[in-house]
Formats: structure tokens, C-alpha cells, sequence
């Protein structure tokens, strides 16, 4: 997605599964999911380089790319604001797109500045859910993207006592009583929001606060990406309801 907002699509011969924005990489030849990539599949496209985020792999794949003559460039995500720009700047020197790289952080970071302060009532308690299902509840805490959001828009993470996206007990959740409860698109099981609030493990919040359950684009709440402040504008509009 960055290597788009930089203008360097026409570079890019192929892509793994998961990624989805914008709308034409779609076009583009598949190598797998990025966690498991083949060397087959890539040198097949015959690329100079691969840009990707870590976690990547198998390790021994990316040792044959490199082997291969291929440039290998993985890129940590940190998720905070610097972590974002940080990427952005390495991934536009690695790309020789050092100008644009340059313009597309400034951009970030005046659509930040640019995103009005809401009114946080003292109640509000948003939580980002991955799952809630049969097999109970996994929220996002710390060092997640949606709490990165929250955080931005000037919002705790009730869930911020926990590293990563972890499952969570239900007493926990009916305790923190949340007034707004954000899932992933891709984790709905194709269900709709008033489905999903007669699910067993929403059901009681459901009932006690009502179904305020919102459906968000999985990249635009889970991808460290240039459109954060849309994620952030976003949430700020779920809270205002």
C-alpha cells in the first residue's frame, strides 16, 4: 500500500493474498500468503526485489531469495505515528522514491494534525474485537493498530493491560461494560451486526447496552498504513453516535 501512495505501481509485478488496497493490486499475479511463500512462486516473477513487513517467511525461503540475487527488504511495523513515517522514509529509500517518500509523510502527518479533538464522554468505552464466537472473545491491547487509533483520538484501551491481540475471559468484557464494540469484516463469518449481537459471546453486553456494534475494514483498522488518519476519523464518528 505504501509502495502505491509512493507512485511505484507499475514496479510491481505480483502480490501475496492479503494484500487487498487499493483496488488494483487486485489485477495482479498472487505468490501465496506472505507467512508462507515459495520460492517457486516469487522467482517465477522474476523480481529484483521483495518488500515486506516482518514476519514474513519461512526464513529459509527468504535466505534462497536472497541467495537467488533477489533484494530482500523487511520492514518492522511498530505501531505508533514515528513507527508509520518511519517505514514510509525506508521503504522510499529502498525504492529510490526518497521525494515522494518525504511528501507522503508530511501528508500523514498534517491529515493527523488536521483531525478535529472529540468530545470523549467520561463513559465511553470502545473495544476492537478480532473474534467473538464459539470459541469466546479476542480483543485488541497494546502495540495493536486499533489501539494506536484509540490512543490518537484520545480514548484508553480498556484492553491495554494486554500485549497484542489475546483472548479475553467474558466476565471481563460484561465487566468493562464497553458502549461501543468494533470487529473486523473478515472475522464476522459473514454475519450482521444485529447477527452478531445474538451470538452467545455478545449476547448479555447486547442486552445490557445495546447492540452498538460496528463493522470496520480490516486493513483500514489493522494495516499500519498511509490511511491511518481515515481509520482514526473513523473511529472518531463511531464515538460521536
Amino acid at each position: 500500500e505504501i509502495l502505491y501512495a509512493l507512485g511505484a505501481q507499475q514496479q510491481i509485478v505480483a502480490a501475496d493474498t492479503s494484500s487487498l488496497y487499493p483496488e488494483q493490486v487486485s489485477q495482479l499475479p498472487k505468490v501465496g500468503y506472505y507467512r508462507q511463500l515459495s520460492v517457486e512462486g516469487i522467482l517465477a516473477m522474476q523480481p529484483t526485489h521483495l518488500f515486506a513487513a516482518m514476519g514474513v517467511g519461512p526464513t529459509e525461503v527468504l535466505t534462497q531469495l536472497s541467495n537467488a540475487g533477489v533484494q530482500v527488504h523487511v520492514f518492522e511495523q511498530a505501531r505508533t505515528v514515528a513507527g508509520l513515517l518511519n517505514m514510509i522514509h525506508e521503504i522510499g529509500q529502498r525504492a529510490g522514491l526518497q521525494a515522494q517518500a518525504e511528501q507522503l509523510e508530511k501528508h500523514v502527518k498534517d491529515q493527523l494534525n488536521a483531525i478535529k479533538k472529540i468530545n470523549i464522554k467520561p463513559e465511553q468505552r470502545a473495544v476492537f474485537l478480532m473474534s467473538a464466537g464459539e470459541r469466546g472473545i479476542m480483543a485488541a491491547g497494546k502495540n495493536t493498530v486499533p489501539n494506536l487509533i484509540m490512543k490518537i483520538a484520545g480514548l484508553r484501551n480498556p484492553y491495554d493491560n494486554i500485549d497484542g491481540f489475546k483472548p479475553v475471559s467474558m466476565e471481563s468484557f460484561l465487566a468493562i461494560a464497553p458502549t461501543q464494540v468494533l470487529i473486523a469484516e473478515h472475522r464476522t463469518g459473514g454475519l450482521s451486526a444485529s447477527d452478531l449481537c445474538k451470538q452467545p459471546a455478545l449476547e448479555k453486553w447486547a442486552q445490557a447496552q445495546g447492540c452498538n456494534l460496528y463493522i470496520v475494514d480490516a486493513l483500514l483498522f489493522l494495516g499500519l498504513t498511509p490511511r491511518l488518519p481515515d481509520a482514526v476519523a473513523q473511529f472518531a464518528h463511531i464515538l460521536e453516535q
